[in-house]
């Protein structure tokens, strides 16, 4: 059922050269060197090698004018999102954010669309990043910053309270599927891409588990008993809270990154059809790494039953971490282009942003302004210009089409899924 072309972690998609160059000329200033993105974008590798020996870096954020005039001229008040299946769909992000409004004003613009949605938890350290982000939203009815700010740590503190902050507030809005990110996710995929591809795919979860499970006893804190009574999951009414069986159980823990997608009804159960209050009150620790068992927890339990779950016993089989499309990560030292690891993650530079369309997951983690912005202003720009003004670049949907993740959405919408049958034990 699996062909072995859907496992690759780094399939290609060969992509036109003719089309991402179209119409797309960007030329940026760094001293007395100017960088050509299209350059970059075409994969002239001698000349990426030839730049990245004097790279565009800062280390301190450059001053941007803040007025609604200002931010429109920057690109969004071109932003169109005009397509067919761009006004037929409209994507939710829910992302917690830190460190430069610049960076975050960049990521926003590489994947921004009249039609989407974008929520914001801003970290309590950064006044003067919540103050420019409170005028971006002014000048942007479809971004929204959260009035509750969190001290978030590196550690995961808060991370998983701030994007259940957005999820609730994202469902007073009309859209059809969310994605949860952190700082530096970036998209490397257009808005109608995507759309396309979840079409295809009827908006499954997406989700980069972890199979292993490994150091879980490290990261929650055994103190609690974790069982289902304690935990006050279930509403007044809901028919488990009468089956002393489940309310005495125990969660069973898993892990996955942090970035992940939900569909519309997935959001909705567990924001108003469950309490996950204490749940998360619970996990939000000083342990390092607990925001990894949030979602993948909540959405491997058969108990909860949360809509487009997958039984924890199914993942190997229909979850496997390589196809997961939330997130590009390179942590491979001999695959890193730009020989620059940060906490074992490369960092993408001049060197990779020939590539990154190449890569079937939607979004890329991460560019760092410090270890080379211009890449990031690069990637930044020709992603804004392929979202608006050039030709739209189709993929190969039947790829996407055939996913394990897809296959089970399809079986489980089809009531056509047996745990047993289908899954390995």
């Amino acid at each position: 059922m699996m062909c072995k072309e859907c496992l690759k972690q780094f399939e290609i998609n060969e992509g036109n050269d003719e089309v991402r160059a179209g119409k797309f000329e960007y030329i940026i200033e760094n001293n007395n060197t100017n960088i050509s993105c299209s350059k970059l974008i075409l994969n002239n590798k001698e000349y990426a090698k030839n730049i990245s020996l004097s790279r565009y870096i800062i280390e301190k954020e450059n001053y941007l004018e803040t007025s609604c005039h200002s931010i429109k001229q920057r690109g969004f008040g071109n932003a169109t999102g005009t397509s067919y299946i761009e006004e037929k769909y409209s994507l939710a992000f829910a992302r917690n954010v830190y460190r430069s409004y610049e960076i975050v004003e960049l990521i926003l613009l590489a994947q921004y669309s009249k039609n989407n949605h974008y929520c914001y938890t801003v970290d309590s350290k950064f006044p003067d990043l919540y103050e420019k982000m409170k005028q971006l939203e002014k000048c942007l009815p479809n971004v929204y910053v959260m009035e509750k700010q969190y001290d978030f740590q590196s550690n995961g503190k808060y991370t998983s309270i701030a994007h259940f902050q957005c999820m609730k507030f994202l469902l007073t809005k009309d859209w059809n599927y969310m994605f949860l990110h952190q700082m530096d996710d970036i998209a490397i995929k257009t808005n109608r891409q995507m759309l396309e591809v979840l079409e295809a795919m009827d908006f499954p979860l997406d989700m980069a588990f972890n199979i292993f499970n490994e150091d879980i006893d490290e990261i929650v804190n055994l103190n609690f008993s974790w069982t289902y009574k304690d935990l006050n999951i279930f509403l007044e009414g809901d028919e488990r809270r009468n089956n002393q069986n489940i309310m005495n159980q125990k969660v069973t823990f898993q892990k996955s990154n942090v970035p992940c997608g939900m569909n519309r009804e997935t959001v909705d159960y567990i924001v108003n059809k469950i309490n996950i209050t204490t749940f998360l009150n619970e996990l939000n620790t000083n342990l390092y790494g607990h925001d990894e068992l949030t979602w993948s927890t909540l959405l491997t339990d058969d108990i909860i039953n949360i809509p487009g779950f997958i039984p924890r016993q199914c993942i190997s089989t229909y979850y496997p971490k390589k196809v997961s499309l939330s997130r590009l990560v390179i942590k491979t030292k001999g695959m890193c282009r730009s020989e620059n690891l940060y906490d074992k993650v490369c960092i993408f530079g001049v060197e990779r942003v020939g590539k990154l369309l190449d890569y079937f997951p939607f979004f890329g983690y991460k560019f760092k302004e410090d270890r080379d912005f211009g890449a990031l202003k690069c990637w930044v720009n020709f992603m804004y210009y392929q979202n608006h003004f050039m030709e739209h670049e189709i993929l190969n949907i039947w790829y996407f089409y055939s996913l394990p993740q897809s296959l089970y959405r399809k079986m489980r919408l089809a009531n056509k899924f047996n745990v047993i049958e289908n899954c390995k034990s």
